[in-house]
């Protein structure tokens, strides 16, 4: 993966902002893809900038440049792609390298990495308390782009108040292409908390799907203290209401049909099939980018 231009402009936005920069540490030394529409995007904000920019040159010189980071730092397993700091990331970090950053950056490196809560917690370990975690990683149609593919619940579980985090907007982004950095500037979803809405957010989609957030570091807190839950279990357990067993309107319940259909075989078959079919339906709508109370149009 590497740094596009919805990660980009989420780094410009923040450090406009106020967010502090000064310390900045890449988790894989990442290249920066900036299509021609994009660049002039960020020369708005910063004329001139990364003059004579070569399409996927390391994003070093766009971190000084336009984020005014004074100190960059590279992790990573090995040392190929000039990695000043090695260290696997399936094991806990040592404690010189804790609440060092003022920002974390991570485009593409967590789903390749085996053990993900050990992984994360030290993007969250290695960030300082006012500092903050950029980060974009796979979602939908990657399969075997790494060994993972993220879904929302877990950014949403993972960067909580209990972890010493507050999270900021969650995106998707839909692409066209499985190497992402292809597609030029996109719109973007704001994607629900499932908690807040008090349902799964899923997603289906016929193109891959990457996901973006950023989250600051408001404490130092113990980590996963208690393990993150998936929302609508915890809302399931504390609930008395059974589930529905049935997904068929009121309205086709209240017709004369639906009780002459109830009596036979071939009725109850034909109820059975409808029933499936409005199932199925009504989860496809459910699971499309165009579900507004799931996902918000942002430019």
């Amino acid at each position: 993966m590497g740094i596009i231009y919805r990660q980009a402009k989420m780094l410009v936005d923040a450090y406009r902002a106020g967010v502090p920069m000064d310390r900045l540490l890449m988790i894989g030394r990442q290249s920066l893809f900036l299509h021609p529409s994009e660049l002039r995007e960020i020369r708005k904000a910063y004329p001139g900038a990364l003059a004579n920019y070569k399409w996927g040159e390391y994003a070093d010189r766009f971190f000084t440049e336009c984020l005014g980071v004074a100190h960059v730092n590279t992790l990573d397993y090995s040392s190929y792609e000039g990695a000043d700091l090695l260290h696997d990331l399936n094991q806990p970090i040592p404690d010189a390298l804790k609440g060092r950053f003022d920002v974390v950056i991570e485009a593409g490196s967590l789903e390749h990495v085996f053990n993900f809560p050990i992984a994360i917690a030290n993007l969250m370990q290695m960030t300082k308390v006012g500092g903050s975690i950029f980060a974009s990683t796979v979602s939908n149609n990657l399969c075997g782009h790494g060994f993972y593919q993220f879904s929302p619940e877990l950014i949403f579980r993972v960067f909580t108040a209990e972890n010493g985090f507050e999270l900021g907007k969650v995106l998707a982004l839909e692409a066209r292409y499985p190497g992402i950095e292809l597609t030029p500037i996109s719109s973007a979803f704001e994607v629900a908390d499932p908690a807040t809405v008090e349902a799964r957010v899923g997603l289906m989609t016929k193109r891959p799907i990457m996901l973006f957030f950023d989250a600051r570091k408001t404490v130092e807190a113990p980590l996963f203290a208690r393990f993150p839950m998936q929302s609508d279990y915890e809302a399931a357990w504390l609930s008395k209401d059974k589930p529905a067993t049935s997904r068929m309107p009121q309205w086709i319940r209240n017709l004369p049909l639906y009780s002459s259909l109830r009596t036979g075989l071939r009725g109850t078959y034909i109820l059975h099939s409808l029933d499936r079919w409005l199932s199925g339906q009504r989860q496809l709508k459910q699971c499309s980018l165009k579900n507004k109370r799931l996902f918000k149009k942002v430019s």
